[in-house]
């Protein structure tokens, strides 16, 4: 029986044999002659063969500086302070299409926990919206298990965040639990 260790020297040997043997040259080649350029052509005398190109190489665009979204409205985010008394405005902009979904999606980011993550759907029906949360069934905590301060770090921000920014048009907001009203 042969052994991986008498395998393993010629293995590597061909394996660093055909790396090496399939790496390409820096040195152009005119394509019509498969003769590298500015080099002497081994069949004449010494003789350097030089190949001009068709077109003149043309540089590459300068990039434009890349512009904010002309489409953004201002928003304001609440999130709790750290005494857990108050919300606490904070102004960003947030491209216009999508500034609900956004704002919903920051508000949760800030709250977001190792121990309590949220899945969530937004239902808009007119003035009202309905954020319809997915806990994981494997999750250690439920929304009855939620202190006062992380209720109004997470439904007091969502929905303050919702209902003061007047380009939404937002009067109210529910909250449901796989389409269940949460009930704290």
């Amino acid at each position: 029986m042969i052994s991986i260790q008498h395998l393993l020297p010629p293995v590597l040997t061909t394996v660093m044999i055909v790396i090496l043997t399939s790496c390409s040259s820096n040195v152009p080649i005119d394509e019509s002659s498969e003769t590298p350029i500015n080099q002497p052509d081994p069949q004449t005398s010494g003789e350097t063969t030089i190949s001009k190109p068709e077109t003149s190489p043309v540089p590459p665009p300068l990039k434009e500086p890349t512009a904010p979204p002309a489409n953004t409205i201002p928003v304001t985010l609440y999130q709790a302070d750290s005494a857990c008394q108050n919300l606490v405005p904070r102004r960003t902009t947030l491209p216009a299409e999508q500034s609900l979904e956004l704002a919903v999606r920051q508000v949760l980011d800030n709250y977001e926990s190792a121990d309590f993550s949220l899945g969530y759907r937004i239902i808009r029906h007119q003035h009202t919206i309905t954020i319809d949360f997915r806990v994981p069934s494997n999750s250690p905590r439920v929304f009855t298990s939620l202190s006062s301060c992380e209720q109004l770090a997470l439904f007091g921000s969502l929905r303050q965040t919702l209902t003061s920014n007047p380009v939404w048009q937002i009067q109210q907001v529910h909250f449901t639990n796989r389409g269940q009203e949460i009930v704290l």
